[in-house]
């Protein structure tokens, strides 16, 4: 799905825009859960068979994350 694709246009953004608007009101960790969702289906719809190594990356870079503001390295902004 390229951004400018008629299924990402018509379908998906809007989707996304009135789901995130809607849940943002009720809890805002649900609104982001959705987008993160929503940005996994986005890189699995052009190749599923990257997904793992997308999960892979982000599961990593937050457990640096964590060891770096342990260790004093930064300012908490959580």
């Amino acid at each position: 799905m390229l951004f400018s694709s008629y299924i990402f246009i018509f379908a998906f953004l809007p989707i996304m825009l009135i789901g995130f608007y809607i849940l943002r009101f009720y809890n805002f960790v649900y609104a982001k859960v959705f987008l993160l969702c929503g940005s996994l289906f986005f890189y699995g719809f052009w190749n599923f068979l990257y997904l793992p190594l997308l999960l892979f990356s982000i599961i990593i870079n937050f457990l640096l994350h964590k060891s770096i503001l342990s260790a004093g390295g930064g300012q908490n902004i959580d």
